[in-house]
């Protein structure tokens, strides 16, 4: 099972680091239903993101959190979200 490196940031901290399976983020372009997931070597992308459910999977387990607006930057198996909120959905 191929990982990759995620880091979640806020405004307040570091959110989250470590090694994820996938990703799936609400994305900011065209539909507002719309998203898309992130797996390991990914191409290169930088694209905004709006508040809704991201899932991720990590080796262990699958979460769901409630994200606000931000951005995501893939490159080279590092996956960088700048979210302006994050909380755990249940």
């Amino acid at each position: 099972m191929k990982t990759f490196q995620l880091t979640i940031i806020t405004p307040e901290k570091v959110f989250l680091e470590g090694a994820v399976v996938s990703l799936s983020v609400p994305n900011g372009v065209g539909m507002a239903a719309s998203g898309f997931g992130v797996l390991a070597d990914h191409a290169p992308l930088i694209s905004t993101l709006n508040p809704g459910v991201m899932t991720l999977t990590d080796p262990e387990t699958t979460v769901r959190y409630q994200i606000g607006s931000g951005f995501i930057d893939v490159l080279n198996n590092q996956v960088k979200l700048l979210v302006s909120s994050i909380e755990k959905v249940d």
